[in-house]
């Protein structure tokens, strides 16, 4: 099961969304989700919660009046699912501090529910990264987390009661889970400082939906008696994400073993440092190694996809659409890095069902238009070639 961004937003396009919100400003839009209680819902969590082995002191949180708690407080020793030794929370301890207003947290819910897995896959083809999922049941008025900014772009769906954000006019730049410039590394001051003051306020109802760069200043707190929303959270690849994959190949590379030279000979040293940076330029430059790049980058979006149709054993081919889509007019279609694309009458049909859509099968680009032959095997292979599709080897 596939989730296209056109169920999940409705007044806004993918390309408009890219373009003038993405890792730039906050977006809400009320009422969006419209089938939000099939995606989520109290049952849902209380189901959830009666697989105890699912659950233990990482993947559950608790956090009252701005203090993430820690989990010997509302777990006790238990047992895992492979027989090691673990803490799972303990209902006791979990009901006292809801009734002091605790927020209760779910993470990884992604690899739990397939509703919440398929809209995992769509954002992380928007973003172009990793997403997961979490869980936050929170309180009328008692406040769960202190103001702070987040290291990955969030989308909150609202699915039960209502919660009022506050955003603020400050923001985190370039923010990154690294020691040193995580959220929990600033004190409450540090971050108070940080903040600013409150640009504007939203309250998110049942089927909102709410996107927040990362690094933007909130906080939240519930409405209604209790409110249920879940977070969407995309962590970036950034510059030093291209850093680490270069460190990891540089010992392959014979230059690169040289000794440095004396810290007394300074020029000679000062020399080989500028050869080492002309090495590393060319590297980046080199085709295979941007081809290395976006394999990473693809995995790291592909890696939930599976394709899996038992009892039936047969292979399928999958792809992946292109965000930015062609400008068509008449027979000839526009990319957007300026390339042009031939679209015959006879292969107008199948042009669009595929750019409409974000990912597709073969099969079901053949149960919609038929197994075409030849000719839509060159469609097809045009559309590859010019960057419009990309298949995915899952």
């Amino acid at each position: 099961m596939d989730v296209d961004f056109d169920r999940l937003f409705k007044a806004i396009d993918r390309q408009t969304f890219v373009r003038d919100y993405l890792d730039q400003r906050v977006y809400h839009e009320a009422g969006s989700v419209q089938d939000v209680g099939r995606l989520f819902s109290w049952a849902k969590v209380n189901d959830l919660l009666e697989r105890p082995k699912l659950w233990d002191g990482h993947s559950v949180e608790m956090a009252l009046a701005g203090r993430v708690l820690e989990p010997r407080e509302y777990c006790r020793p238990g047992i895992g699912r492979t027989g090691e030794q673990n803490l799972r929370p303990d209902r006791q301890r979990v009901t006292a501090l809801l009734q002091k207003g605790a927020t209760f947290v779910l993470d990884f819910l992604e690899g739990i529910d397939p509703e919440i897995a398929a809209v995992t896959r769509c954002l992380e083809r928007l973003f172009g990264t990793h997403t997961s999922c979490n869980m936050y049941c929170s309180w009328q008025s008692v406040p769960g987390y202190a103001s702070h900014f987040d290291t990955m772009d969030v989308i909150a769906i609202q699915i039960e009661g209502e919660k009022r954000w506050n955003i603020y006019e400050g923001r985190f730049r370039e923010a990154t889970f690294t020691p040193g410039i995580r959220p929990s590394d600033f004190t409450t001051e540090q971050h108070d400082r940080m903040k600013g003051r409150v640009a504007q306020q939203i309250t998110t109802r049942p089927g909102d939906i709410l996107y927040l760069p990362r690094g933007v200043y909130h906080d939240a707190l519930a409405t209604d008696a209790a409110s249920l929303h879940l977070s969407f959270g995309a962590a970036p690849l950034v510059g030093f994400t291209v850093v680490s994959m270069l460190a990891s190949e540089a010992p392959k590379q014979e230059f690169l073993r040289r000794r440095l030279p004396h810290f007394e000979d300074r020029a000679e040293l000062a020399a080989y440092l500028a050869a080492v940076g002309d090495h590393v330029k060319a590297t980046l430059s080199d085709p295979a190694f941007v081809d290395g790049v976006i394999d990473y980058q693809q995995g790291r979006v592909f890696e939930k996809v599976t394709g899996y149709r038992f009892p039936d054993r047969s292979g399928d081919r999958y792809f992946y659409v292109s965000r930015h889509r062609p400008a068509v007019e008449g027979t000839l279609a526009r990319t957007r890095d300026g390339g042009e694309i031939a679209v015959p009458a006879e292969d107008r049909a199948m042009f669009d069902w595929i750019v409409e859509r974000e990912v597709f099968w073969l099969s079901e680009l053949n149960a919609a238009h038929g197994a075409r032959g030849p000719a839509g095997e060159r469609l097809l292979k045009t559309l590859i070639d010019n960057r419009v599709v990309f298949p995915i080897h899952v």
